[in-house]
């Protein structure tokens, strides 16, 4: 009787564990939530303000040696651009050492009539603008003479404004 009881409790072991793996392996009577198609092209990234093209106005104009200070380019050359006073001609300064990142704009331009330009600055925002009445990077100007002595310094914002490629409607 001890034998029957021991056979029975072991056939009902191996029913249960036979019943246990059937049932997982059986698939579920649901079918299975479709994924996501992938996106066929990914979504345009919004241009950055470092890149795009047009001259950046300065909020306060000064003047240094008869020049007047009117902003400056990044795209697509680095320029710094003064005005002479007396005749209004604009006369742009090529830069040589430019750093131009997503945030920071770093330029230093030499002039033998100005002096050295320096502009450090951080763009307030990243994403290129069109609004002409925002200040998009804030800046520190520095104006040294061949000496090195500092004839102007101060920290201003600037506006930026598309290039004018000079063809009408545009």
């Amino acid at each position: 009787m001890r034998r029957t009881r021991l056979l029975l409790v072991v056939v009902l072991g191996l029913a249960a564990g036979l019943a246990v793996v059937l049932r997982r392996r059986t698939p579920t009577a649901g079918t299975p939530e479709p994924r996501p198609a992938p996106l066929a092209v990914e979504p345009p990234k919004p241009a950055l303000q470092a890149d795009a093209e047009g001259s950046y106005v300065p909020g306060y104009e000064f003047t240094v040696n008869r020049f007047r200070f009117t902003g400056f380019s990044l795209r697509p050359d680095a320029v710094v651009t003064f005005a002479q006073t007396g005749t209004g001609a604009e006369q742009p300064m090529a830069c040589l050492d430019v750093l131009i990142r997503a945030d920071t704009v770093h330029l230093r331009c030499d002039d033998p009539q100005v002096g050295t330009v320096t502009i450090d600055g951080r763009f307030r925002t990243r994403v290129a603008t069109n609004r002409l009445d925002t200040a998009v990077l804030a800046a520190v100007v520095t104006v040294r003479s061949g000496s090195g002595e500092i004839l102007y310094r101060a920290r201003d914002s600037f506006k930026w404004h598309p290039r004018d490629s000079g063809e009408p409607g545009t």
